[in-house]
């Protein structure tokens, strides 16, 4: 059994259990994953870890929320290049989406267990997912209204129906059906249509 460091300070510790978590995440999936195991590999006792995660989907909520934060770390790199039109940049972003879902979706094939759990538990959790990716696109088309003169009558919405229609693109059970050249092609698509929906009606 791995020897516990009762030297970590509490943030440390939560950081290290998810990433324990983490691992067996991506060998055994959420649903055969237990806390009793991940107390195991830190050296911990259960009683232990559950004063930190009271629950296995708490650990998944923590989990989710540092993946949450890297891809939108990630996509607000393709935001700030700022010599990228509005065109550019969405269909940046689009695809830079696309292809951290795809990884996430290679690394943890049973991803949709953990999404049920948090979907069921933690349904708040969505709509934080869903706002990172909001925020990142009103900026976008901001700056397509200042630069190629996109048209909309709310911000808001026209980004929430941007999500919607890359629903394709963000869902695991979606995108396994597809390779990721199949899903490239048909973003493509899809990012010609909304372009085109934006564009001033002369």
């Amino acid at each position: 059994m791995k020897r516990f460091d009762a030297n970590l300070s509490p943030g440390q510790l939560k950081e290290k259990i998810l990433d324990a978590a983490d691992k067996r995440f991506k060998v055994l999936g959420f649903k055969k994953t237990s806390m009793a195991e991940i107390a195991n590999d830190l050296g911990m006792s259960t009683a232990n870890l559950y004063r930190y995660f009271p629950s296995k989907v708490d650990i998944a909520e923590g989990f989710a929320i540092r993946c949450f934060v890297e891809k939108e770390q990630g996509l607000a790199k393709v935001v700030e290049k700022a010599q990228l039109s509005g065109i550019e940049s969405l269909k940046s972003f689009a695809v830079a989406l696309l292809h951290f879902n795809y990884k996430q979706l290679q690394d943890y094939p049973a991803i949709n267990d953990i999404i049920a759990a948090l979907c069921a538990e933690k349904p708040s959790l969505v709509e934080r997912k869903r706002m990172g990716e909001l925020e990142l696109i009103k900026i976008i088309l901001q700056k397509g209204q200042e630069i190629d003169g996109w048209v909309f009558d709310d911000i808001n919405l026209t980004g929430r129906a941007i999500l919607a229609s890359w629903v394709m693109f963000t869902t695991p059970t979606f995108m396994q059906l597809n390779t990721l050249e199949e899903l490239e092609a048909l973003l493509e698509s899809v990012m010609d249509i909304t372009i085109n929906g934006l564009q001033p009606r002369t």
